[in-house]
This record gives C-alpha cells, sequence and structure tokens, in this order.
C-alpha cells in the first residue's frame, strides 16, 4: 500500500516569483503557518527578462509596496547597479524612480530573506492539484489544500495562486518551439487542468524577452553612455539615504536603422507572430521589435537600450528589441546596428505563452468569487512586469491571511493607490492582452505620486501588522515636519527690497512692489522651495524628501485641492453599495450588455459597476433607481 505526505499549514502559496515572494512574506510575518512552492528553489525572486526595477508608473507601484510593508523596495536598494528618477523633465505626478539591477544578487537576497524568515517553509516541487470541496447549500466551492506531483498532500485554510508565466509554458523563435518556462526552467504542465475543473475560466497570453549578448563582443565607443543619478534616491522609505551612494554602472543607447528594418520587413514570414504559430495575444504597450517595424513603417529607428544584467556576468540585455524572430534573422538584424557589428549572442530572443485567468473571476481582494480561500496574483491574473506581480502578491497575501483571521478583506481603491487602480482595472475590464500599469491610468495621480507613498500608506500597513514602530514613528515625524514647514512659509513675509528684488531678477522672476509670502512666490514657475532658501534665513534643517514635499504641495496647492475635491465625489460613489440580492436579469430597462456584464462580474459598489466597459452611464441611473425602488421591500 503506498502512503505519501501529508501536512497542514495556515497559508499554501504556489510560485515563488515577485509576486509569490510578497503573499508568502506578508503572511508569515503576520504570524501564519505559510509554506511557498516553486518548480526549482533556483528560481526564487528570478528576473526572466529586463533587469530592472521600477520605471514610469512602476515606480509608484514598488513605493506603495514599500509603504505597506512589502520586499521588493528593500531588496533592489540592496541590489542595484544604477539608479534613475524617469521624467524628470516633468511634473512631479509622473517622476517614476527606477533601478538596474544584479539579478543574481536580487534573486539571492530575495532568496536568503526567505529562508530566513520564521514562520516559513520552502518546498520544491510541482503542484498539480487543487483540493476544494462544494460549501453547503451553494454552487460554490472552497479550498482545502493542494496535491503535487509525487502525490502528497498539503492542507491549508487558504491557498494563494503566483504561477507566473509557468503554466503550460511555450518558447517559441522561429521554427524552434520547446515547451518550457522562461531561461529553460521546467514549465509547470498539470495545474491548469485541475483549475478547469473547479470551474475556473482560463486564457493564453503571450510575452518576450530580448536576446542576451556577450560585452566582449561590443564596440562601446559607437554607443551614447547613460549615466545614473547623482544622489541616488533609495525605493525603499527604511532604506539609509547614505547607504546607497556607491558607484554606478553605465548603461548605452543604440538605434536601429533602415537596414535593421528591411532585413526584419524580408523575413516577416518567418515571425511566429505573423505566420500564425503563435495565437496567443501579447502586450499592446511592449511590442516585439518585428511589430514596432510592422506597425510604425514611418519610423526610421527603435532605441534601444544595452543594460548590464549583473556584475557577476558579461551578458547585455537588449532592452526594446524583444523577438521571436528566427536565430539567423536575429544574428542579421543585431549586426546591422552601430557597435553591434560583431557581437555574439548568449541567448536567443523568444517569445513565450502560458496559460492564465480570466481576471473577471476575483474579487476586489484577489479571491475567486466561486472557490472562497483561493486568491491569486501576479501575471496568473492577465497582468504583465515585476511590479504589478509583486503587488498583487502582496494584496492577495494579506488578504488570504485576512481570510485565515477572519477580519475584513485589505482593500484599496483607485483614490488611494496605483495598486488600487491596478486591481479595479483587472476586476472590472476585459483585458484582451496582458495588463500593463501607466500613470495615465490614474484618474488622481497628482495625488498619488511616487514621492508620498509613505504618507498615503504607511499607517494602513501599520494597521495591517506590516509596518514596525520604528518606521510609522520616522513617517509621523516626516508628515509633521512638512506641515509646520508648510505653515510657516505660509505666514513668513519678504519685504520689497532691494536684496530680494535683484535675488528675484536674477532667477528670471518679476520683482515685488510689497510684501509677499515665500508660498506666494512658490508658486511662480521660475522659482522654487529650494532655490527661495537664499533669501529665508530662518528655514529649518529638513530632509531631501520633506523638502520635496513641501515644494510640490506649496506649487500645486490648487490643483492638489481640486483633485482632492473630486476624490469625495469618487468617494460618494464607491461607498453606494449593490445589495447581494439583485437580480440583474430582472431589471428590463437595462441593456442586455449592461445586464450580461454585470451579472458576471457582480460589482460590490455602484463606483465599481460605472467603470465596467459596456454599462453606461444611463445603464448606472437605471440600476439605481431599481435599488432605491426594490431597497425597502428587501430590508
Amino acid at each position: 500500500m503506498k502512503t505519501y505526505v501529508e501536512e497542514s499549514y495556515d497559508v499554501i502559496v504556489v510560485g515563488a516569483g515577485h509576486a509569490g515572494c510578497e503573499a508568502a512574506l506578508s503572511n508569515a510575518r503576520l504570524g501564519l503557518n505559510t509554506i511557498i512552492f516553486t518548480m526549482t528553489v533556483d528560481s526564487i525572486a528570478f528576473m526572466p527578462c529586463n533587469p530592472h526595477i521600477g520605471g514610469s508608473s512602476k515606480g509608484h507601484l514598488v513605493r506603495e509596496l514599500d509603504a505597506l510593508g512589502g520586499e521588493m523596495g528593500k531588496n533592489i536598494d540592496k541590489t542595484f547597479l544604477q539608479s534613475k528618477m524617469l521624467n524628470k523633465s516633468k511634473g512631479p505626478a509622473v517622476h517614476s524612480l527606477r533601478a538596474q539591477a544584479d539579478k543574481d544578487a536580487y534573486a539571492k537576497e530575495m532568496r536568503r530573506v526567505l529562508e530566513n524568515q520564521d514562520n516559513l517553509t520552502i518546498r520544491q516541487a510541482e503542484v498539480s492539484e487543487l483540493l476544494t470541496e462544494k460549501l453547503c447549500d451553494s454552487e460554490d466551492r472552497k479550498i482545502i489544500g493542494i496535491k503535487t506531483t509525487a502525490g502528497a498532500i498539503y492542507h491549508a485554510k487558504a491557498v494563494v495562486l503566483c504561477t507566473g508565466v509557468y503554466l503550460n509554458a511555450r518558447c517559441i523563435y522561429g521554427d524552434v518551439s520547446e515547451y518550457t518556462g522562461p531561461n529553460g526552467f521546467r514549465s509547470a504542465t498539470h495545474l491548469t487542468d485541475s483549475l478547469k475543473k473547479n470551474g475556473v475560466r482560463m486564457v493564453r497570453f503571450k510575452t518576450g524577452t530580448p536576446a542576451r549578448v556577450d560585452k566582449r563582443t561590443l564596440d562601446f565607443s559607437k554607443f551614447e553612455v547613460q549615466k545614473g543619478d547623482v544622489p541616488v534616491i533609495p525605493f525603499s522609505y527604511s532604506t539609509d539615504f547614505n547607504s546607497v551612494q556607491k558607484p554606478q554602472v553605465d548603461c548605452y543607447l543604440v538605434y536601429t536603422n533602415e537596414k535593421t528594418h528591411q532585413i526584419i520587413r524580408d523575413n516577416i514570414d518567418r515571425s511566429p507572430l505573423y505566420n500564425g504559430s503563435i495565437h496567443a495575444t501579447g502586450p499592446r504597450y511592449c511590442p516585439s521589435i518585428e511589430d514596432k517595424v510592422m506597425r510604425f513603417p514611418e519610423k526610421t529607428r527603435h532605441q534601444i537600450f544595452i543594460e548590464p544584467e549583473g556584475l557577476y556576468t558579461n551578458e547585455m540585455y537588449l532592452s526594446g528589441m524583444s523577438s521571436s524572430l528566427p536565430e539567423d534573422v536575429q544574428y542579421a538584424m543585431y549586426h546591422s546596428m552601430k557597435g553591434l557589428e560583431n557581437v555574439h549572442i548568449v541567448r536567443n530572443a523568444y517569445a513565450i505563452e502560458y496559460d492564465c485567468i480570466d481576471s473577471f473571476q476575483l474579487d476586489l481582494s484577489l479571491e475567486f468569487k466561486h472557490i472562497k480561500g483561493l486568491f491569486s496574483g501576479g501575471q496568473f491574473n492577465g497582468s504583465s512586469g515585476y511590479e504589478e506581480a509583486a503587488v498583487q502578491g502582496f494584496m492577495a497575501g494579506v488578504n488570504a491571511a485576512m481570510f485565515c483571521l477572519g477580519r475584513m478583506p485589505f482593500i484599496l481603491d483607485r483614490s488611494q493607490a496605483y495598486i488600487g487602480v491596478l486591481i479595479d482595472d483587472l476586476v472590472t475590464k476585459k483585458n484582451v492582452e496582458p495588463y500593463r500599469m501607466m500613470t495615465s491610468r490614474a484618474e488622481y495621480r497628482l495625488l498619488l505620486r511616487q514621492d508620498n507613498a509613505d504618507l498615503r500608506l504607511r499607517e494602513i500597513g501599520y494597521d495591517i501588522g506590516l509596518v514596525s514602530q520604528d518606521e510609522i514613528k520616522a513617517t509621523r515625524r516626516k508628515a509633521e515636519n512638512i506641515h509646520k514647514e508648510i505653515e510657516r512659509v505660509k505666514k513668513t513675509y519678504l519685504g520689497a527690497n532691494d536684496e530680494v528684488n535683484n535675488f528675484l531678477l536674477e532667477h528670471h522672476s518679476t520683482s515685488i512692489s510689497s510684501g509677499i509670502t515665500i508660498a506666494e512666490l512658490c508658486k511662480r514657475p521660475e522659482l522654487s522651495y529650494d532655490i527661495l532658501r537664499e533669501v529665508d534665513p530662518e528655514r529649518p534643517k529638513l530632509t531631501f524628501g520633506e523638502r520635496e514635499e513641501v515644494s510640490i504641495e506649496l506649487k500645486y496647492e490648487g490643483y492638489l485641492k481640486r483633485e482632492a475635491e473630486q476624490v469625495k465625489s469618487f468617494k460618494r460613489m464607491e461607498t453606494k453599495k449593490i445589495p447581494l440580492w439583485i437580480n440583474y436579469e430582472e431589471i428590463k430597462n437595462l441593456r442586455l450588455e449592461a445586464r450580461q456584464k454585470l451579472a458576471a462580474i457582480k460589482p460590490e459598489n455602484i463606483g465599481m459597476a460605472s467603470r465596467i466597459s459596456g454599462v453606461s452611464p444611463a445603464d448606472i441611473s437605471v440600476l439605481l433607481i431599481y435599488i432605491e425602488s426594490k431597497g425597502q421591500h428587501h430590508e
């Protein structure tokens, strides 16, 4: 008679990528007995594609995750090669931090954190089956555990799925098609069938990655050097500012040319994207180089950034040149570019197809609507990117913990965080391609800046139990210093004298004829809080972060107040709950598409319903009238 391993835990996390790491750490740190499964422990926090963390809008997500008590920001601060604040020529709403990572060091450091975390067990095994049972008097089910391919059974109160791009993964370039995960790691071939048996709707998406090339075969004299920022701004609010001031590694910029584009056009019939070999949908905002050339024929060149993979290797990453063209075509197009005439490829570019879910099946807590106790996060939910994955893993993990502890779900709305925008979009909008976070998706982006994530979210992280006493004290002290300084400069007047007017004229500002406050001067486009230091001798000593907040709050005061009023209106819609008793099929004045969408998604409130594609303002009016007219009958 065969016997199998059988163990019990509070929470099981499936997958140890960026989502899985955050999910496992959040549960273990909240005191829950947690086990994390991975196909191989060598892939923990592995970066299979780009070697950087952050970027436009993604930097916001990492800062918010850190403010709530996540790990990604701390980890990249320890292992970065170069740091840069993007979009500095634009307003503060779109400033985003990005750091080049030493990929090996990043993964090893995160693995070290997981291995030394109390209440956390790491297990290398393939999860093949979800164990569920039917709920009494309901068609819904609840999770009770998982089974591995070896037959081992692990019982749990909650399970968090963070499988990334590993489910039935297939890597493709040219005629080569291999059923494997990224970077040659083994794919997971059993779990999809179990998900389908449990009524989970699956979709198939695609992503891709560029080639890695040998640094020794590049002619760096033909590239534009891209330096990091000095001083370096850390991602984590807990990182000591001085600890990240270190020598940085250069990146480089090069361009494709007409010859490169002609090579691609001449061989486009050999691209799996164009000859029908790939059927899955890829990310619109991160297209392959062949997609760029074919979709934008008027472009004579495209930017390609050459980025180091780490201090331990000569591999360089060709950012912006993702492709699934055959190997010989890849060589030809790379050799057509300045500085790459003699380049050697270490790893070919390839596309990867994988199974993920239709995210309409999730609540805002990232729990499956019809399988209680089952949560999911990351690319498994139909998103793209390390940062999007990490914040979803964290939110799914925290909500799995809340589920086990009998506490209310933890939900951030669109007015609180980019994380709230991301999750709301995933569960209300039909995503026919991998979802990518962008600043334009956030309606209240002036309030949701990356610089103030700690002021917005630290208290919430503390209430959850994932932010320490020292961290919350530092944030409260920062908030108090900012408030005091804003009040001071609003009351500090400068007189109309020669010294002040000469100073203003030196900075291309108009002179003053009577007294004016420093706060009022800060609003002038040509002036700033920092510039006015010279005429403000009473100014207290503040940190960089405190000075930044004071400057932004003063300069954009009117815009911030206007956006805050918009948030109040939004909150009224969000607090108008849709009752559980509602039957959309009975509301005959609703258009058919609206009835179908509302019944499928089951929005929790009127605000959420209004953001569903296919639900019009007229439909919302009908819904409100129906709830009002039928409400008393159901009370």
